[in-house]
């Protein structure tokens, strides 16, 4: 039995893309931990950095892909995609916590959801996807949002420091919890004050009904059929890339949250690239922006 294999095994049955990451070693003195990789002490992201060649966009929740990934490296790290089907607010030690804490006494915050301990003195908050990306909150020192692209280490993983990473709410305890209205508003990027005489509704990148639309086709596509995967892919990269082309979404961005939910699904790197070329390629000569403003804004 291999702990770090079967916790790999738990939340790829959920859904969410697994990879394996760099593990903290003994050096040759045994006192000093240093990272499985061939740089030893002198990494510099020492038990942080894939295995894979790809990265987290190699995740996958293939049981017999993880089972030869940890057959081959049964002592890796545990590392999880996010923005799939969790995000996760990364609080960077006791700054990050109290950064936090003036936050939750100023608007009552509340984090009621599954929570882990990183073994190096943080904290992972787990939340239901929001369709962003990686930022920082605004005006939280060492305290980073794991979204779209990003990737967390998870338990049992062990971090450099010695520690293991460990659930204080485990995901059986609590559900995932949407993010509250004072975190998510720190999330949301800096905008110009709009011009009360303007009619129309100008692109916004990031916008969130785009991202909205982001996370409900990324979730059509994680039930699609086995069959069906390719044609899923191929109409919801279409629905999602004319927001592209509305100047609404980022494509990289974009590509990247499709690339990881497709290849987790089973699909090969080449297929999802050609599929990905053809639906942007369609996409570009539909742009679709944001739809017309209730009356009442308009007349404000």
């Amino acid at each position: 039995m291999n702990p770090l294999l079967d916790a790999a095994l738990g939340y790829a049955a959920r859904g969410i893309p697994v990879y394996p990451v760099h593990w903290p070693r003994p050096t040759s003195g045994g006192a000093n931990l240093g990272c499985s990789c061939p740089r030893g002490r002198c990494c510099d992201r020492p038990a942080k950095h894939p295995l894979v060649w790809h990265g987290v966009k190699d995740a996958s929740t293939s049981p017999a892909q993880l089972e030869r990934w940890w057959r081959r490296w049964p002592d890796a790290n545990v590392g999880l995609a996010t923005g799939i089907v969790f995000d996760a607010l990364d609080i960077d030690g006791p700054a990050g916590l109290a950064a936090l804490r003036r936050l939750a006494r100023t608007a009552s915050l509340r984090l009621p959801g599954p929570l882990v301990a990183t073994g190096g003195g943080g904290w992972h908050h787990w939340y239901a996807p929001t369709g962003r990306g990686n930022r920082p909150p605004r005006g939280l020192a060492h305290v980073d949002w794991r979204g779209f692209g990003g990737t967390v280490l998870a338990p049992p993983s062990r971090h450099i420091a010695g520690g293991a990473y460990r659930w204080l709410r485990g995901l059986d305890q609590a559900p995932l919890p949407e993010v509250p209205a004072a975190l998510r508003a720190l999330l949301e990027p800096r905008q110009p004050p709009a011009s009360p005489t303007l009619p129309s509704r100008p692109a916004q990148l990031g916008h969130p009904y785009a991202r909205q639309a982001l996370a409900g086709e990324l979730a059509i596509l994680h039930q699609a059929r086995p069959r069906a995967r390719n044609r899923t892919l191929n109409r919801c990269a279409f629905k999602v890339y004319r927001y592209v082309a509305g100047g609404l979404l980022d494509e990289q961005q974009v590509t990247t949250a499709l690339t990881l939910v497709a290849r987790s699904l089973g699909l090969g790197a080449a297929e999802v690239r050609r599929t990905l070329a053809s639906a942007r390629s369609a996409a570009l000569a539909f742009p679709r922006g944001l739809p017309p403003a209730p009356q009442q804004e308009r007349t404000q």
